[in-house]
Protein backbone atom coordinates (compact mmCIF):
# COMPACT_ATOMS: atom_id res chain seq x y z
CA UNK A 1 0.00 0.00 0.00
CA UNK A 2 1.47 3.32 -1.10
CA UNK A 3 -0.90 5.57 0.84
CA UNK A 4 1.59 7.00 3.34
CA UNK A 5 4.26 7.70 0.75
CA UNK A 6 1.63 9.27 -1.53
CA UNK A 7 0.39 11.40 1.37
CA UNK A 8 3.90 12.63 2.13
CA UNK A 9 4.57 13.42 -1.52
CA UNK A 10 1.25 15.14 -2.21
CA UNK A 11 1.23 17.18 1.03
CA UNK A 12 4.83 18.27 0.47
CA UNK A 13 4.10 19.30 -3.13
CA UNK A 14 0.96 21.11 -1.95
CA UNK A 15 2.95 23.09 0.62
CA UNK A 16 5.61 23.95 -1.96
CA UNK A 17 2.98 25.10 -4.47
CA UNK A 18 1.22 27.17 -1.80
CA UNK A 19 4.45 29.02 -1.04
CA UNK A 20 4.66 30.07 -4.69
CA UNK A 21 1.00 31.03 -5.09
CA UNK A 22 -0.73 34.27 -4.15
CA UNK A 23 -3.32 33.31 -1.50
CA UNK A 24 -5.87 35.48 -3.32
CA UNK A 25 -5.28 33.74 -6.66
CA UNK A 26 -8.44 32.06 -7.98
CA UNK A 27 -8.51 28.28 -8.32
CA UNK A 28 -10.96 25.97 -10.08
CA UNK A 29 -13.14 25.24 -7.07
CA UNK A 30 -16.65 26.48 -6.49
CA UNK A 31 -16.35 25.79 -2.75
CA UNK A 32 -12.84 27.10 -2.02
CA UNK A 33 -12.36 29.71 -4.76
CA UNK A 34 -8.90 31.00 -3.79
CA UNK A 35 -5.55 29.39 -3.08
CA UNK A 36 -5.57 30.62 0.51
CA UNK A 37 -8.99 29.18 1.26
CA UNK A 38 -7.94 25.87 -0.28
CA UNK A 39 -4.87 25.75 2.00
CA UNK A 40 -7.11 26.44 4.98
CA UNK A 41 -9.50 23.67 3.96
CA UNK A 42 -6.88 20.97 3.49
CA UNK A 43 -5.11 22.03 6.67
CA UNK A 44 -8.39 21.85 8.58
CA UNK A 45 -9.08 18.32 7.31
CA UNK A 46 -5.57 17.14 8.13
CA UNK A 47 -5.59 18.52 11.70
CA UNK A 48 -9.05 17.00 12.27
CA UNK A 49 -8.19 13.56 10.89
CA UNK A 50 -4.98 13.42 12.93
CA UNK A 51 -6.91 14.14 16.12
CA UNK A 52 -9.49 11.43 15.44
CA UNK A 53 -6.78 8.86 14.78
CA UNK A 54 -4.76 10.00 17.81
CA UNK A 55 -7.65 9.83 20.28
CA UNK A 56 -9.93 7.26 18.66
CA UNK A 57 -12.83 9.61 19.38
CA UNK A 58 -15.05 11.67 17.10
CA UNK A 59 -14.11 15.35 16.88
CA UNK A 60 -15.87 18.45 15.59
CA UNK A 61 -14.06 19.51 12.43
CA UNK A 62 -14.89 23.16 13.08
CA UNK A 63 -12.60 23.13 16.08
CA UNK A 64 -9.59 22.56 13.83
CA UNK A 65 -9.94 25.58 11.58
CA UNK A 66 -6.87 27.77 11.26
CA UNK A 67 -6.69 30.23 14.17
CA UNK A 68 -6.81 33.83 13.02
CA UNK A 69 -3.35 34.52 14.45
CA UNK A 70 -1.69 31.45 12.88
CA UNK A 71 0.53 32.02 9.86
CA UNK A 72 -1.18 30.01 7.14
CA UNK A 73 1.71 28.07 5.59
CA UNK A 74 3.40 27.30 8.90
CA UNK A 75 0.10 26.05 10.31
CA UNK A 76 -0.48 23.90 7.23
CA UNK A 77 3.01 22.37 7.32
CA UNK A 78 2.70 21.56 11.02
CA UNK A 79 -0.65 19.87 10.45
CA UNK A 80 0.63 17.79 7.53
CA UNK A 81 3.66 16.71 9.53
CA UNK A 82 1.52 15.83 12.53
CA UNK A 83 -0.89 13.80 10.39
CA UNK A 84 1.88 11.66 8.89
CA UNK A 85 3.47 11.17 12.31
CA UNK A 86 0.18 10.07 13.90
CA UNK A 87 -0.66 7.70 11.04
CA UNK A 88 2.81 6.16 11.09
CA UNK A 89 2.71 5.52 14.82
CA UNK A 90 -0.87 4.21 15.00
CA UNK A 91 -1.92 0.59 14.67
CA UNK A 92 -3.54 0.59 11.20
CA UNK A 93 -6.20 -1.86 12.41
CA UNK A 94 -7.23 0.14 15.49
CA UNK A 95 -10.87 1.26 15.26
CA UNK A 96 -11.36 5.02 14.96
CA UNK A 97 -14.04 7.38 13.62
CA UNK A 98 -14.05 7.56 9.83
CA UNK A 99 -16.63 9.23 7.55
CA UNK A 100 -20.41 9.45 7.65
CA UNK A 101 -20.61 8.73 11.38
CA UNK A 102 -19.06 5.30 11.01
CA UNK A 103 -16.04 3.70 12.65
CA UNK A 104 -13.35 1.71 10.90
CA UNK A 105 -9.63 0.89 10.87
CA UNK A 106 -7.14 3.74 11.23
CA UNK A 107 -5.64 2.78 7.86
CA UNK A 108 -8.78 4.29 6.31
CA UNK A 109 -7.25 7.72 6.95
CA UNK A 110 -3.93 6.85 5.31
CA UNK A 111 -5.76 6.29 2.08
CA UNK A 112 -8.34 9.06 2.48
CA UNK A 113 -5.80 11.75 3.34
CA UNK A 114 -3.45 10.72 0.52
CA UNK A 115 -6.28 11.11 -1.97
CA UNK A 116 -7.55 14.33 -0.40
CA UNK A 117 -4.09 15.92 -0.61
CA UNK A 118 -3.67 14.75 -4.20
CA UNK A 119 -7.03 16.14 -5.29
CA UNK A 120 -6.40 19.52 -3.73
CA UNK A 121 -2.86 19.63 -5.08
CA UNK A 122 -4.48 19.49 -8.49
CA UNK A 123 -6.92 22.23 -7.45
CA UNK A 124 -4.11 24.46 -6.19
CA UNK A 125 -2.15 24.07 -9.41
CA UNK A 126 -5.07 25.51 -11.37
CA UNK A 127 -4.03 28.91 -9.99
CA UNK A 128 -1.10 28.79 -12.42
CA UNK A 129 -2.23 26.22 -14.99
CA UNK A 130 -5.85 26.23 -16.17
CA UNK A 131 -5.91 22.49 -16.82
CA UNK A 132 -3.10 20.57 -15.08
CA UNK A 133 -2.78 16.81 -15.41
CA UNK A 134 -3.11 14.38 -12.54
CA UNK A 135 -0.25 15.05 -10.07
CA UNK A 136 2.86 13.12 -11.09
CA UNK A 137 3.87 12.86 -7.42
CA UNK A 138 1.39 9.97 -7.13
CA UNK A 139 2.12 6.89 -9.22
CA UNK A 140 -0.18 4.51 -11.05
CA UNK A 141 -0.89 2.34 -8.00
CA UNK A 142 -2.04 5.35 -6.00
CA UNK A 143 -4.12 6.71 -8.87
CA UNK A 144 -5.88 3.36 -9.33
CA UNK A 145 -6.53 3.24 -5.60
CA UNK A 146 -8.38 6.57 -5.88
CA UNK A 147 -10.89 4.87 -8.17
CA UNK A 148 -11.13 1.83 -5.88
CA UNK A 149 -11.81 4.09 -2.91
CA UNK A 150 -14.34 6.10 -4.88
CA UNK A 151 -16.38 2.95 -5.31
CA UNK A 152 -15.87 1.52 -1.83
CA UNK A 153 -16.55 4.75 0.08
CA UNK A 154 -18.33 7.39 -1.97
CA UNK A 155 -20.47 5.25 -4.26
CA UNK A 156 -21.48 3.20 -1.23
CA UNK A 157 -22.58 6.36 0.58
CA UNK A 158 -24.38 7.58 -2.55
CA UNK A 159 -26.33 4.30 -2.66
CA UNK A 160 -27.30 4.83 0.96
CA UNK A 161 -28.56 8.32 0.08
CA UNK A 162 -30.65 6.91 -2.77
CA UNK A 163 -28.73 8.09 -5.86
CA UNK A 164 -30.60 7.71 -9.16
CA UNK A 165 -29.45 4.63 -11.09
CA UNK A 166 -27.34 4.86 -14.21
CA UNK A 167 -29.13 4.05 -17.48
CA UNK A 168 -26.60 1.31 -18.19
CA UNK A 169 -23.38 -0.33 -17.04
CA UNK A 170 -20.26 1.72 -17.77
CA UNK A 171 -16.69 0.43 -18.05
CA UNK A 172 -13.71 2.63 -17.19
CA UNK A 173 -10.59 1.50 -19.02
CA UNK A 174 -7.12 2.97 -18.45
CA UNK A 175 -5.29 3.40 -21.74
CA UNK A 176 -1.85 3.55 -20.12
CA UNK A 177 -2.08 0.72 -17.55
CA UNK A 178 -3.83 -2.64 -17.22
CA UNK A 179 -6.50 -1.20 -14.90
CA UNK A 180 -10.20 -1.37 -15.72
CA UNK A 181 -13.46 -1.16 -13.78
CA UNK A 182 -17.16 -1.56 -14.36
CA UNK A 183 -19.86 0.60 -12.72
CA UNK A 184 -23.25 -1.11 -12.58
CA UNK A 185 -26.53 0.80 -12.93
CA UNK A 186 -26.87 0.55 -9.13
CA UNK A 187 -23.53 2.35 -8.63
CA UNK A 188 -21.46 -0.66 -7.63
CA UNK A 189 -17.84 -0.47 -8.77
CA UNK A 190 -16.21 -3.75 -9.80
CA UNK A 191 -12.60 -4.34 -10.79
CA UNK A 192 -12.25 -6.08 -14.16
CA UNK A 193 -9.56 -8.73 -13.89
CA UNK A 194 -7.48 -9.14 -16.99
CA UNK A 195 -8.06 -5.55 -18.07
CA UNK A 196 -11.13 -4.58 -20.05
CA UNK A 197 -12.00 -8.07 -21.29
CA UNK A 198 -15.20 -9.28 -19.68
CA UNK A 199 -17.95 -11.66 -20.70
CA UNK A 200 -20.60 -9.41 -19.17
CA UNK A 201 -21.90 -6.70 -21.50
CA UNK A 202 -21.56 -3.00 -20.76
CA UNK A 203 -23.63 -0.14 -22.03
CA UNK A 204 -20.69 2.19 -22.52
CA UNK A 205 -16.92 2.17 -22.26
CA UNK A 206 -14.89 5.24 -21.32
CA UNK A 207 -11.19 4.93 -22.16
CA UNK A 208 -8.57 7.42 -21.08
CA UNK A 209 -5.28 7.80 -19.25
CA UNK A 210 -5.55 6.53 -15.69
CA UNK A 211 -5.01 9.98 -14.21
CA UNK A 212 -7.68 11.42 -16.50
CA UNK A 213 -10.18 8.78 -15.34
CA UNK A 214 -9.50 9.90 -11.76
CA UNK A 215 -10.05 13.54 -12.74
CA UNK A 216 -13.28 12.54 -14.49
CA UNK A 217 -14.66 10.95 -11.30
CA UNK A 218 -13.47 13.96 -9.31
CA UNK A 219 -15.45 16.20 -11.73
CA UNK A 220 -12.22 17.91 -12.76
CA UNK A 221 -12.02 16.72 -16.38
CA UNK A 222 -15.19 16.85 -18.48
CA UNK A 223 -16.03 13.85 -20.62
CA UNK A 224 -16.03 16.07 -23.71
CA UNK A 225 -12.50 17.41 -23.06
CA UNK A 226 -10.69 17.27 -26.42
CA UNK A 227 -8.34 14.33 -26.78
CA UNK A 228 -8.85 13.02 -23.24
CA UNK A 229 -11.52 10.32 -23.48
CA UNK A 230 -12.87 7.84 -26.01
CA UNK A 231 -16.48 6.80 -25.48
CA UNK A 232 -17.94 3.69 -27.08
CA UNK A 233 -21.55 2.59 -26.74
CA UNK A 234 -24.35 4.32 -24.86
CA UNK A 235 -23.39 7.99 -24.66
CA UNK A 236 -26.21 8.68 -22.19
CA UNK A 237 -24.86 6.14 -19.71
CA UNK A 238 -21.33 7.52 -20.04
CA UNK A 239 -22.56 11.10 -19.58
CA UNK A 240 -24.62 10.12 -16.54
CA UNK A 241 -21.55 8.57 -14.89
CA UNK A 242 -19.44 11.63 -15.66
CA UNK A 243 -21.94 14.25 -14.51
CA UNK A 244 -23.85 12.73 -11.56
CA UNK A 245 -22.70 14.14 -8.23
CA UNK A 246 -21.44 11.25 -6.14
CA UNK A 247 -18.91 12.75 -3.72
CA UNK A 248 -20.90 15.40 -1.86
Amino acid sequence: MTSLSDLRAAASAFGAAARLTDPEAPVRSAIWPTAGRLVDHLGNIQHWAAEQVRTGEAADRREFRRPADAERLTWFAQGAEQLVRVLESSDPERTVPILYGARGPARFWRRRMAHEATKHLWDLRTALDADPRFPAEVGAEGAADVIDEFGEVFMAEARRRGIAPLPGTVALVAADTDDAWRVTPGWVLERLTGGADTAEPVGATITGALGDLVLLLWERAPLEAPGRFDVDGDAAAATALATTRVHL
